[in-house]
């Protein structure tokens, strides 16, 4: 497993083309082998945050190759006024509870 940290600042005068560019690359990572989910925060100080997983560094390194992933990127100027990006590795313990259902893995 491993997941993605996304921190962006966006820039206000360009949030719709951000979130309409973010939606499509949403739809083609969600297509994607490998691919297990993804969700977005934002915090009161403008800083969103997008949580992204995938079960193999296979499957997240064929993300960061996609054509329109690495297209967006050239765009991130446009879009952010500072981001950080940090991928975490297999969980140290992963479980819990959901709908009455006990999780662990």
């Amino acid at each position: 497993m491993r997941t993605v940290v996304f921190r962006t600042f966006p820039k206000e005068d360009n949030r719709a083309e951000y979130y309409a560019t973010a939606a499509q690359l949403f739809e083609i990572a969600a297509a994607m082998p490998g691919f297990v989910a993804a969700k977005s925060f934002a915090a009161s100080d403008g800083e969103e945050l997008t949580l992204v997983e995938f079960e193999s560094d296979e499957a997240l390194n064929a993300w960061r190759a996609h054509a329109e992933h690495l297209a967006a990127q050239k765009s991130s100027g446009r879009f952010f006024a500072g981001y950080r990006i940090t991928v975490f590795g297999d969980p140290v313990r992963d479980y819990g509870i959901k709908d009455q259902q006990p999780y662990r893995k």
